[in-house]
């Protein structure tokens, strides 16, 4: 008998029927105050050596956007047996109808649109973290839920230093932050690494690897256990409604930005695109060259930077200050506030068919990102300075 479970950590299913192997009709549940259907993640189990079709019955959900692929396009879940080594399944969309046949090879199969990076997760890298003299781990509140939403902190505070900001996952099935920062600080770290070495010389880094710790927890598409969506709350941000929003931009201010990469993932994109916070009203040209040199040393570096990417379906003509890059770009004028969106198809420039887009990717992205930094961070220009 096959079973199809949700009730695993990130998971998000409802079963509408599982008694014909060739016929398993699943739908996705869609977060409170929205109609965004996204995210989903079971386990079949039961099913080794079947031929299995997973019908997700009320797939779309997506409103057309100029510039954007259909997310169900072109595309199939990632399947794992073990939640470490993932692949990729074919599909397909019929526009409401997502669908794909695998006959699996043990008796548990996971499947996820991208990798699930779950709590336990997150409290792992934290602790693998803790014996780094560079390392250190401030809690700066909770969410509504009550986690914790934490703060690492790499290298050596000082007033000399840039203070560059890392955040990720505000929407919690964007999963690929959290492997995009576990690649970033396995380099970091690395004392025999000239690229980390200088750049801790000269930086500081702010890095909160989860900023919806409740949304991950509950396998949420987009918003916390409130139905809020945090990357429209930068502007006006509450205790009430979006807690992990308030501490956040309260350490900002605290301490300062000089760099600011907000990190997210989008299933509409076959590429790795990064835009600055171009049109906030204390834009300046002085902020167009940082992210020049930023963009060339990124692209130099990684065949996966999206170099020349333009602005899906054009660029706004009013930024929105209610999201966190246009937010801290305002906020800080002379700092360089960035947008990163991963995809979780596979990508157009360097494709890998077998896995797609892949956690192992997003980490050696992550990697090369700091020769992106590195190419700017003597062009910017300190709290200290301003």
């Amino acid at each position: 008998m096959i079973h199809i479970d949700a009730s695993i950590p990130s998971g998000r299913i409802t079963v509408l029927s599982a008694d014909n192997p060739a016929d398993i009709r699943l739908e996705i549940p869609t977060d409170a105050n929205s109609f965004y259907r996204g995210w989903y993640y079971f386990r079949s189990s039961g099913v080794r050596g079947q031929k299995c079709t997973y019908r997700l019955m009320n797939a779309g959900g997506f409103p057309d956007r100029p510039g954007f692929e259909n997310p169900w396009m072109d595309t199939g879940p990632l399947a794992s047996y073990d939640g470490i080594r993932w692949f990729r399944v074919p599909a397909t969309f019929d526009g409401k109808v997502y669908s794909f046949e695998h006959q699996a090879e043990s008796d548990i199969c996971y499947y996820a649109p991208f990798a699930p990076y779950p709590a336990e997760r997150d409290q792992k890298l934290i602790a693998s973290l803790q014996g780094s003299p560079l390392v250190r781990v401030r809690t700066l509140g909770h969410s509504a839920q009550g986690r914790p939403i934490d703060l690492l902190t790499v290298g050596v505070e000082s007033s000399e230093k840039k203070a560059c900001w890392v955040i990720a996952r505000q929407h919690p099935s964007e999963t690929q932050g959290g492997f995009f920062i576990e690649g970033m600080l396995e380099r970091l770290l690395d004392s025999n690494d000239p690229v980390a070495r200088t750049l801790l010389e000269k930086a500081t880094f702010h890095i909160v690897p989860n900023m919806n710790p409740d949304g991950s927890a509950n396998g949420f598409f987009r918003t916390n256990t409130l139905g809020v969506d945090l990357n429209r709350e930068w502007g006006a941000p509450s205790l009430d409604r979006s807690p992990e929003v308030c501490v956040v931009r309260g350490a900002m201010e605290q301490i300062g930005v000089d760099f600011c990469i907000d990190c997210h993932a989008d299933p509409g994109l076959s590429c790795n695109f990064v835009w600055p916070s171009q049109n906030v009203p204390t834009w300046h040209a002085g902020r167009a060259s940082q992210f020049d040199h930023f963009e060339r040393a990124w692209a130099a570096a990684s065949p996966e930077y999206g170099y020349g990417e333009p602005y899906p379906g054009g660029v706004p003509e009013n930024a929105d200050l209610s999201m966190a890059w246009n937010w801290v770009g305002n906020r800080f004028p002379d700092s360089l506030s960035v947008l990163l969106e991963q995809p979780y198809k596979d990508t157009r420039r360097a494709p890998v068919p077998e896995t797609g887009w892949s956690p192992q990717r997003a980490a050696r992205f992550g990697a090369t990102f700091l020769n992106g930094l590195h190419g700017v961070v003597d062009h910017l220009r300190s709290q200290a300075e301003a």
